[in-house]
């Protein structure tokens, strides 16, 4: 049971605070401090803290098994570190590792790879 709550509780930190704290932060927004309990997420050192804490003490982010959350938790990870809107530590860096090396993502980007040479 409490591998389904960090399931779901880590699939909308990812949707929510993530996504808001870098979109704002792409567009040269921050939150001024005296708001920061206003914006949902506090600031984005805090959004990256918080998911380097996750990532430092368990290899997915239900727990040790991977799950489709870390498909889309992982997805974000990846394009942040691969676009710069995360910045780079090691904790993203391995957490980055395990989902992208898993045969299944391999065969995915091969598959895409394939479609994308016959446009």
């Amino acid at each position: 049971m409490a591998d389904r709550a960090d399931y779901y509780r880590w699939l909308f930190f990812f949707a929510g605070p993530v996504e808001a704290a870098v979109v704002n932060r792409s567009l040269g927004f921050a939150v001024p401090e005296d708001k920061q309990i206003m914006a949902g997420y506090g600031n984005f050192e805090l959004v990256l803290n918080t998911l380097e804490d996750l990532f430092s003490q368990r290899d997915f982010v239900a727990g040790s098994r991977f799950s489709a959350a870390d498909v889309y938790c992982g997805s974000q990870i990846g394009w942040g570190l691969q676009f710069g809107s995360i910045e780079s530590r090691p904790a993203f860096a391995d957490y980055w590792a395990r989902v992208s090396d898993r045969p299944a993502y391999r065969r995915a980007n091969e598959l895409d790879d394939e479609l994308a040479g016959s446009v």
